[in-house]
């Protein structure tokens, strides 16, 4: 099964976003694919209401087959451009979106649709993902687990008690 990535954006990045994107194809399981026929890569969404949203699925309809639409100016507005040297940070950036479109599709293809669960679990299945994809990064900073506990916990405490 093959996806076709539509590079339809004009923003310029230091990185390739489409050989991103087939890395990360390679770690779905080609079944959660079935029916998907395409990932746009756009600058803005074309669906006005989602603007904010990195992402969109939109499921089939008629004989219109299933796709996703990555807007690449809202999964990196305001990112420095040091950041894409870190290529880590980058491809992450964009997994957390992408994987999280996947998981609508998932849904929507196998499972059929439930406006109530729809989101968390696309949310679930982003996580599920970015562990599988990401595992070795978790090995790496758990000697660091409590640290990044510690500091979560004080950056919480001082929020809530700015606001």
């Amino acid at each position: 099964m093959s996806i076709i990535i539509k590079r339809q954006y004009r923003t310029q990045l230091p990185i390739n976003i489409e050989k991103l994107i087939s890395k990360l194809l390679i770690k779905v399981p080609q079944e959660h694919l079935v029916g998907l026929d395409s990932i746009a890569l756009v600058d803005q969404l074309t669906y006005k209401k989602n603007q904010k949203a990195g992402g969109l699925y939109w499921p089939r309809k008629g004989h219109e087959p299933a796709r996703i639409e990555l807007a690449i100016d809202t999964i990196y507005r305001g990112v420095p451009r040091f950041v894409f040297f870190l290529p880590f940070v980058a491809k992450f950036m964009l997994a957390a979106v992408l994987f999280h479109e996947i998981g609508h599709h998932y849904q929507y293809f196998t499972h059929g649709v439930s406006k109530k669960t729809e989101q968390n679990f696309a949310a679930k299945y982003k996580k599920r993902m970015l562990k599988k994809t990401f595992f070795w990064w978790g090995l790496i900073m758990l000697p660091f687990a409590p640290l990044i506990y510690l500091l979560k916990g004080v950056t919480q405490k001082r929020s809530g008690k700015d606001s």
